[in-house]
């Protein structure tokens, strides 16, 4: 975690650190990335960096920790919007299209697996942080007329879905689609599940 000093700076400047992080952790994996480029792109002297935060792997973990907050507060943001599992997936496409598609985004999560590929306990933090998200979003649906009435069902179809639309993103990346193409071909694949699910076929 960073320092109390981190905290107290305004706004704009703990964005700039935490962007010249990003950028770093984006090109290069944890062993690889350096406090220097870090400190020079934010224009702050290395001492002020040991005063925000313990090490480089303090400041690593706290922006991973950003990066998916900010994923959940989208999908606890569009949770809201609708409380049909299946509009969800659908509404939340979009999104997971452009993250998967921004290369940036891709080379940072890229990085960040394998940076973290030994570290049990952080790998077991996220997993559970992605499962009680999960939860939380079920919890928002109204899955009255799913015939899956047990919890670790329910987690096994969102992840179903989940998967479907990688595959549709992965698909067309593969195969030069547009984003509408993918999103009918994930929408195809999306119906195929729900009417399976669905007790009162429509």
């Amino acid at each position: 975690m960073p320092k109390t000093t981190f905290y107290n700076l305004d706004t704009a400047k703990r964005d700039k650190i935490l962007k010249a992080a990003k950028e770093e952790f984006t090109l290069h994996e944890l062993h690889k990335a350096r406090v220097s480029n870090i400190i020079k792109k934010a224009h702050i002297p290395r001492g002020s960096f040991y005063q925000y935060f313990e090490d480089l792997d303090d400041l690593f973990f706290y922006v991973i920790d950003e990066s998916f907050e900010a994923i959940y507060e989208y999908g606890y943001e569009t949770s809201k919007k609708t409380n049909d599992i299946f509009e969800f997936a659908e509404i939340t496409f979009t999104f997971d299209y452009n993250q998967f598609q921004n290369d940036k985004r891709h080379n940072f999560m890229m990085n960040v697996m394998k940076s973290i590929g030994e570290n049990n306990d952080y790998i077991e933090k996220i997993n559970e942080n992605r499962e009680n998200y999960v939860k939380t979003i079920l919890q928002n649906m109204d899955l009255t007329k799913i015939k899956l009435r047990k919890i670790d069902d329910q987690l096994r179809m969102y992840y179903m879905i989940q998967s479907l639309k990688r595959q549709a993103i992965s698909k067309s990346m593969f195969e030069k689609k547009t984003f509408e193409e993918a999103k009918q071909d994930f929408i195809w694949h999306l119906d195929l599940l729900k009417y399976g699910l669905l007790e009162n076929k429509e």
